[in-house]
């Protein structure tokens, strides 16, 4: 089945059925036909309608009336249920068969409909536009009404306003019934799961719409529920789900039975493990109930049927009963959506019918229904008061848990009703309010029931999402499970079922680990026996891409634990078809390695009690011995309350700024040492930070863990991939609340073995365990085992040496305070190529024992813990956190790619033609706010390269000036490696980069400045608007003149140079002795320099406006802002504007 041509056929149809059908309300509501006069009666009904639920929500009715209509009956075509066919042509014919048989004068004998005005109308005796589609319009209604008999609550009789609304064209190849014909494939119609896909689709619009408003923090009303949680479930889990309730409820009633032959999703139970007890008074198969609350289209309730169909069968009873059985005896459904119900009781119908040939001759209503609001009044003239209920008397009706059925399509299967008050509803036969109270009863009755089996995949929806209602009503009623309407009905499942029932469900598995579910898994643990799970993690449904959705699939007796649950662990398998694969080996392999059982009970060791099935009995014990807060202090850092105002990257400001001080803030995902890339405004000990409120008075910043500030410390980012990564940070430092900090309690403690400790793969399983999330938080990390002697371990050597290596790495390249020098220059090699050779073996060296010493960490943990069976030490290559930039792991292997190392060398030159670095002395030299030529030769006595004297660097297509940036940079080469080896040395660089040196200046090298610090430059590329001139300043060098500068020493020069060559290209294309060609060339040459004139022109008045101004700007203020007060003569950085930090 081609989902995905469903899904734009689905879609698509919505759109065409509401566009065709709004236009038909139009026409019908503006205009005075005869037809339209003797529709009297239809057109008022269409009136109340709109007036009652609003004309948007009667055009989406009556299109998904059509379209479930024109769908059912495409179906029954496909599977030879309907003769003649509805919307289906025979082979080698264009119009429908029904059309076409009665245009040879056959009409169903049982259709009621007016035969002389088709005849007339396909005779030609009635004057019609369109006589066929008329004729064809009458047969469709004739067809929904004969249907009516065997299935109701598809095909209610049609004598109303959605006959009026049905659309003008339904004949030509671009009609809706042509759509219908095409999108359903007669292949696709031979599964009842193609109902539910549609379902999907087609409301699949509506959920985008949903969720677009849900962002603009518009709740999801109870219309909108629907769409915006239905996701269809994959066959296989919902076999899974199935066979382990009611299959595994009916093998412990019948031991004897072969159903197991029937299900190969079926889990065994292990030997020794006592049976599972059943439900009391099931004494056959006709006593066995089996719900789902959350129906949607009905594709659990379809396999089910399936698997009721054997059972009887194998208890020898008749084909030709069987399906009336289920449908009366065994299966229920509930749901909050029309539109869900009527296709599911269609599917069962249409299962039924496949199962036995003359079902609908003599057909049984699903036991499916739509929960729909009930009035006070209703239930007012329903229940007579007082009554006694759980031993209080009620004589108020506001009391009464029937009360709830107001809300019924908003709280739906989640109502729980008090028996006594069910019992004590009473339908008046005859009376006005008879209809009412016959569905008061109904709902009423499903909503109590016990159901030995239930099954479903129910709606996801956070708190964010739900409306007032049903957040109220949620947090009142399900306060453990009250953060998703997915573990309220966890709790409410449960409910629904008798003592020794059993429920299914698929869900996310959020709840098996996260915070906002710790009173939920205790109470699930105590009181309901885990028989199975599948943890199924992300992309087990096919549709869903991404981390986002991770799914469980499980089945719970609803009775105390007595066994070891069996748990299959599908995450690490990445495509729905590999889960299922792998769901079925585990289950005939149970030494498998993924197939593991869990004592439940030693859930409630680990802290949050997490559903940790795969950790060893040592794992679970070892949370009951010392943890990390026994001995450490972790917290959080500070919150500036405006990081815009507050946090620069240290690159921004003056070196020597005191009253910025060094901020760790998270970062990337790296290991041992590094991320030290900020600095927060702490003048005068932070008092800005301190005493900045808010609009209502009150603090903004959040001080917690500030006492720790400028203390030694181990740090993470709060918000990680999917591995921990923490870092050795030293004194000095302000801590900020985007990492998660560890302290010491006494001076005299040691770091470095619980760093080792930290970064291996022990922690990495317990921290995935307690917060399988990207934001772990200081908690977490306080509930870690930690063994009392940590501090004696002998991990310290190796930590050094991978902290050591990480600030090595940290240090080399030049966005580090502590940077010295460019690896290359280091290697006093004149040859770049055999420095770059020097260089790859020397880090190659470094990251392969960092790579040993992170496994040899690994493994001493994984034994003290006793791991061994769980962990291996092996850590991919791709998890080394240093040479992020010039590394790439190939074929297992690393390789130091020589482009980055080149940009790296690249840019530093640029340095040292700006004087930021020298070759003559390491680190940075001129890096304070108006740094002038003076500080820096008081700093570098006799330079062997001397930096910019006006701290402008031209860099232009054409070498207009003998100093600019390449020839600048072909002086640097010479001076740091050798003047005999410069063409070499340019050539072995313009090959890593993939081009010419000044090109890679003039098009890439300000993109990758921008890049590498992170869109705050230090070096500004000023350019005039088509980039004919451009030029690199420091803005730690800015002058207020130096716009002056550039205009007068530079752009104004470079125009004559422009007009010069103009002219000089003018008067050889007047020479009499150029050939054509050249003539022509000269022409193009005269054009471009005209171009590069006019543009720089343009640029000069506009740098002169702002050369008059001689601006002045104060680095405190951030690359940010100072940027902008340039903005019309810089490149533009983009969403510099607009980013926040």
């Amino acid at each position: 089945m081609n989902t995905n041509s469903l899904k734009s056929f689905a879609a698509e149809a919505r759109i065409k059925l509401i566009d065709q059908i709004t236009r038909k309300l139009d026409f019908v509501l503006t205009h005075d036909t005869a037809e339209l006069r003797g529709k009297q009666t239809e057109i008022a009904q269409l009136n109340h309608k709109i007036k009652q639920i609003g004309r948007e929500q009667v055009i989406e009715t009556v299109a998904y009336t059509w379209f479930n209509r024109l769908m059912a009956l495409r179906f029954m075509d496909a599977n030879g249920y309907t003769l003649p066919k509805v919307v289906t042509p025979l082979p080698g014919m264009t119009n429908p068969e029904i059309l076409q048989n009665a245009l040879a004068g056959h009409i169903e004998a049982d259709f009621h409909l007016d035969r002389n005005r088709l005849n007339d109308l396909l005779d030609g005796r009635t004057a019609s536009t369109d006589a066929h589609t008329e004729a064809y319009k009458m047969l469709i209604v004739a067809a929904c009404n004969h249907w009516y008999t065997a299935m109701p609550f598809m095909f209610e009789r049609i004598s109303d306003y959605t006959e009026l609304l049905l659309p003008d064209d339904l004949l030509s190849d671009y009609s809706i019934v042509a759509d219908i014909r095409n999108g359903m494939t007669d292949e696709d119609c031979q599964q009842e799961e193609i109902l539910g896909w549609l379902y999907q689709f087609y409301i699949s619009d509506k959920k985008d719409q949903v969720f677009k408003a849900l962002s603009k923090n518009v709740k999801i009303t109870a219309e909108n529920i629907p769409a915006a949680t239905q996701l269809f479930t994959p066959r296989w889990i919902v076999r899974y789900m199935v066979e382990n309730t009611l299959g595994k409820l009916w093998l412990t009633f019948k031991p004897s039975s072969k159903l197991r032959d029937h299900m190969p999703y079926y889990i065994e139970t292990p030997k020794g493990n006592a049976p599972s007890p059943l439900p009391e008074g099931i004494k056959g198969i006709t006593d066995i109930t089996f719900l789902d609350p959350c129906q949607g289209s009905g594709h659990v309730l379809v396999y089910a049927f399936d698997l009721f169909t054997k059972i009887y069968e194998e208890e020898g009873y008749n084909t030709n009963e069987i399906p009336a059985l289920i449908l009366q005896n065994n299966l229920f459904g509930i749901d909050i959506d029309p539109r869900a119900a009527q296709l599911a009781a269609f599917a069962l119908t249409m299962k039924a019918r496949n199962f036995y040939s003359r079902f609908l001759r003599k057909p049984v209503q699903p036991n499916v229904i739509a929960l729909e609001n009930v009035s006070p009044e209703t239930i007012e003239q329903t229940i007579n008061l007082p009554i006694i209920v759980e031993g209080k008397k009620i004589e108020n009706y506001s009391d009464l848990s029937l009360n709830l059925l107001t809300q019924a399509n908003n709280l739906g299967s989640l109502i729980q009703l008090k028996p006594e008050e069910v019992s004590a509803i009473q339908v008046q036969t005859g009376s006005v309010w008879q209809e009412q109270q016959k569905i008061l009863k109904q709902q009423a009755e499903f909503l109590s029931t016990k159901y030995h089996c239930v099954v479903t995949n129910p709606p996801y929806m956070g708190g964010k999402g739900m409306n007032a209602e049903l957040k109220i009503f949620v947090e009142k009623n399900f306060k453990k499970g009250k953060s998703d309407l997915m573990a309220c009905f966890m709790e409410r499942c449960l409910s629904y079922n008798p003592t020794n029932g059993k429920t299914g469900m698929i869900n996310q598995h959020s709840w098996m680990f996260l915070s906002s579910y710790e009173d939920l898994r205790p109470f699930l643990i105590k009181n309901a026996q885990f028989e199975s799970l599948l943890h199924l993690g992300a992309r087990a449904f096919p549709e869903i891409g991404g981390e986002k959705v991770q799914n469980a699939a499980f089945v719970l007796g609803n009775y105390k634990p007595i066994n070891k649950g069996l748990f299959i662990r599908l995450t690490d398998f990445g495509n729905a078809q590999l889960k299922d694969d792998k769901t079925l080996e585990a289950i005939q392999n149970p030494n498998c390695g993924w197939f593991y059982t869990a004592n439940q009970n030693d859930f409630e060791k680990i802290p949050g009690s997490p559903i940790g099935y795969w950790l060893s009995q040592k794992s679970f014990d070892s949370f009951e011995s010392t943890k990390i807060s026994d001995f450490y202090i972790v917290r959080n850092g500070i919150s500036t309350g405006d990081n815009v105002k507050y946090l620069r990257l240290w690159h921004e400001v003056s070196l020597l700024n005191t009253n910025w001080k060094p901020c760790n803030k998270g970062g990337s995902f790296r290991r041992w040492y590094g991320n030290n890339e900020f600095v927060v405004y702490w003048k005068d000990n932070g008092v800005q930070i301190k005493t900045s409120l808010d609009e209502k008075g009150r603090i903004k910043a959040r001080l917690g863990g500030l006492e720790f500030s400028f203390n030694e410390g181990i740090e993470m980012s709060r918000i990680s991939s999917s591995k921990s990564a923490f870092r050795y940070s030293t004194e000095g430092f302000i801590y900020e609340s985007s990492t998660n900090d560890i302290y010491k309690k006494y001076t005299t403690q040691d770091f470095k073995n619980l760093l080792g400790y930290l970064n291996t793969k022990v922690v990495d399983g317990f921290l995935s365990l307690m917060n399988p999330t990207i934001n772990i938080m200081p908690e977490d990390i306080r509930k870690l085992p930690l063994l009392s002697d940590i501090e004696e371990m002998g991990m310290v050597p190796n930590v050094d040496r991978n902290i050591l290596i990480s600030k090595k790495d940290w240090d080399s390249r030049e966005t580090s305070w502590d940077f010295q020098q460019n690896e290359l220059i280091k290697q006093q090699i004149e040859s770049i190529k055999v420095a770059f050779e020097s260089y790859k073996k020397e880090w190659t060296d470094k990251f392969y024992e960092l790579h040993r010493n992170e496994e040899e960490l690994n493994r001493q943990f994984i034994e003290i813990y006793g791991l061994q069976d769980e962990l291996t030490p092996d850590v991919p290559l791709e998890e080394i956190t240093i040479l992020q930039e010039e590394g790439k792991i190939i074929d297992g292997q690393l390789q130091i790619q020589t482009a980055p190392v080149m940009l790296q060398l690249i840019s530093y030159a640029v340095g040292c033609m700006f004087g930021r670095y020298s070759l003559d002395k390491p680190g940075l030299i001129l890096a304070n706010q108006g740094d002038t030529l003076q500080v820096y030769s008081e700093k570098v006595q006799a330079p062997t390269f001397t930096p910019d004297e006006d701290n402008i660097i031209p860099v232009l297509e054409g070498e207009w000036f003998p100093d600019d940036i390449v020839g600048r940079f072909r002086e640097f080469l010479k001076v740091s490696f050798s003047a005999d080896q410069l063409n070499e040395n340019i050539g072995f660089i313009e090959d890593a980069i993939g081009k010419d040196i000044r090109k890679y200046f003039v098009k890439d090298f300000y993109n990758d400045h921008i890049k590498r610090y992170k869109k705050r430059p230090i070096y500004w590329m000023f350019s005039s608007p088509k980039g004919h001139f451009k030029a690199l300043i420091y803005m730690h060098r800015y002058q207020p003149d130096t716009c002056s500068v550039l205009l007068n020493d530079y752009l104004q020069p470079f125009i004559a140079k422009l007009e010069s060559a103009k002219q000089t290209q003018t008067m050889l294309s007047l020479r009499e002795d150029l050939s054509p060609r050249e003539k022509v060339a000269a022409s193009k040459e005269i054009d471009t320099l005209q171009k590069m004139i006019d543009d720089c022109r343009t640029y000069e008045r506009t740098l002169f406006t702002l050369a008059t101004q001689k601006i002045s700007m104060d680095l405190d203020d951030g690359v940010k802002v100072n940027y902008q007060k340039f903005k019309d003569v810089l490149v533009p950085i983009k969403g510099l504007e607009k980013e926040e930090e």
